[in-house]
């Protein structure tokens, strides 16, 4: 059975050996460091930032926060995305608050729509989002995804072994039958399960 140090999230008595069930790895794997338990933590910190982004989101889009009201839009056009983003519809117009408030221009939506259409959204903090039950469940999605991404920082943070490249495989071989492991895979299935359900909601809604 493999070890996970003295020093592993997930307790252990010794550190890796680097032999995958009795088979040596095709790829000799660099010792635990700080660099490996790094990297388990940015994992862990896009989690965060996934649920957090969530839950501000999925709370404005359901009506809990913020402000409600219409965007009339006067006018779109194409964002042009980067080498890792694909280009994006976006329209502006006039935002009406429910509440009988002052009428605000130069509302921003980033949704694909055309000149004199009116869209339901939440005035957030930070600019104004399409609501409805449909956006709640694309916004719960992300929550579930933060899952994922925890899930990935497991082997790291667990065995200190930041790995080279096509090591990150070994590197999760290594915890396999511990409690590191079953972490992984409640975390993996629960965030797959969830955001599959969420997904499937928004689709039908």
């Amino acid at each position: 059975m493999v070890g996970l140090g003295r020093d592993g999230l997930f307790g252990g008595s010794r550190e890796p050996e680097l032999e995958l069930g009795g088979v040596s790895p095709y790829t000799p794997l660099p010792a635990p460091s700080w660099k490996g338990r790094a990297l388990g933590g940015f994992f862990f910190l896009i989690g965060l930032v996934c649920v957090g982004i969530s839950v501000y989101n999925a709370a404005h889009t359901a009506g809990f926060a913020g402000r409600h009201g219409t965007v009339t839009v006067q006018r779109c056009w194409i964002d042009q995305g980067g080498r890792n983003s694909s280009d994006k519809t976006v329209c502006s117009g006039t935002f009406r608050p429910d509440d009988g408030g002052t009428s605000q221009r130069d509302a921003v939506v980033h949704r694909d729509l055309k000149a004199g259409d009116e869209i339901a959204v939440q005035q957030t903090g930070r600019g104004y989002l399409p609501s409805g039950l449909a956006e709640t469940w694309r916004w719960n999605a992300l929550f579930f995804i933060g899952w994922i991404a925890a899930a990935l920082g497991v082997p790291f943070a667990a065995t200190g072994i930041f790995p080279g490249r096509s090591q990150a495989s070994q590197v999760g071989a290594l915890i396999s039958g511990t409690r590191a492991a079953k972490v992984m895979k409640y975390l993996f299935i629960g965030g797959a399960g969830g955001a599959a359900v969420c997904f499937y909601l928004t689709w039908v809604l």
